[in-house]
């Protein structure tokens, strides 16, 4: 693997996580007019039907005798993580959800070997464990939604059940997707679920809470740039990353985003120090370790 290939993974892996750190400002956003199951039913059901022009010029290319494979790509990867995030987000800050995401590379790895009998190096799994711990850091010092200081149990438990699923997702994708384009991937994955899903909008609430809600324009407009940017345009990135490298390296993604998190909660009047800062540098450190230790899978260039 040449250098430049290195640094454009690296660029890649930033990249997304600066999406998905993002994320969950917007999902708090969209709380504000739209109770979790809206925002979950918007989210899916217009990442689905964004998805309708390049799921018809891919059609002649779909599989479609292995649909309910691609349906188990949205689900997991999108579908019932998005009602469990916007569940959890009721109850939970945006940071302290994007903080407690950075656990999916543990479950990756754990499914990778158990489920999927994957190998690993010990570098992945030692830079797997220094990840968690900058990230149990994080969550020790970061300051929860509740005024009681201590962090809702079920609704933290929510965000772990989402981040179980993303291990399963990457690993189902590695295992069976290796050589479909992403963008076929996606487009089948999310037209299959999404726009089933769309078809609700009409018979809920969101008309009226759009037209009548005073900040129902604004939560849509958040929900609009989540769902186009932070899963379709995020995801057909994410898929063809973990396609070129690995599951593990392309979830370590997810120690990166409460970072960006953090960030966005320090411009919302937030505080961070300087042991933020110091558990920053060990999750990164940690995502150092579980790439070098990755066995290359690249095509040659």
């Amino acid at each position: 693997m040449s250098e430049s290939s290195e640094l454009r993974y690296w660029a890649i892996l930033i990249f997304l996580s600066i999406i998905w750190g993002t994320s969950f400002i917007l999902i708090k956003k969209s709380l504000v007019a739209f109770s979790p199951e809206e925002v979950a039913i918007l989210r899916v059901g217009i990442s689905g039907v964004a998805f309708i022009p390049f799921f018809i010029y891919q059609f002649r290319k779909l599989e479609w005798h292995r649909w309910w494979f691609y349906l188990i790509i949205a689900l997991t990867g999108s579908g019932i993580p998005a009602i469990l995030y916007a569940t959890a987000q009721t109850k939970l800050s945006s940071a302290t959800s994007g903080i407690l995401n950075s656990i999916t590379p543990i479950f990756t790895l754990i499914i990778g070997v158990l489920v999927f009998k994957n190998l690993t190096s010990r570098k992945q799994v030692i830079g797997s464990i220094i990840g968690f711990i900058g990230a149990a850091g994080l969550i020790y010092l970061d300051k929860p939604l509740e005024s009681d200081q201590s962090v809702p149990i079920f609704y933290a438990f929510l965000i772990i059940v989402g981040t179980v699923l993303y291990g399963a997702n990457v690993n189902f994708i590695k295992e069976y997707f290796q050589d479909v384009e992403p963008i076929q991937l996606s487009s089948f994955a999310f037209v299959l679920l999404g726009v089933p899903v769309s078809l609700l909008i009409p018979f809920s609430d969101i008309p009226d809470k759009v037209m009548n809600h005073p900040e129902g324009v604004s939560s849509l407009m958040a929900l609009t740039l989540l769902a186009l940017i932070s899963t379709v345009l995020a995801l057909i990135i994410f898929y063809k990353l973990v396609q070129d490298t690995s599951a593990v390296f392309g979830s370590t993604v997810a120690y990166m985003i409460p970072i960006v998190a953090l960030i966005w909660g320090v411009l919302d009047g937030e505080y961070i120090g300087w042991m933020h800062l110091l558990s920053m540098g060990v999750i990164l450190f940690g995502v150092y370790l579980i790439r070098a230790g990755q066995t290359p899978t690249l095509k040659k260039e």
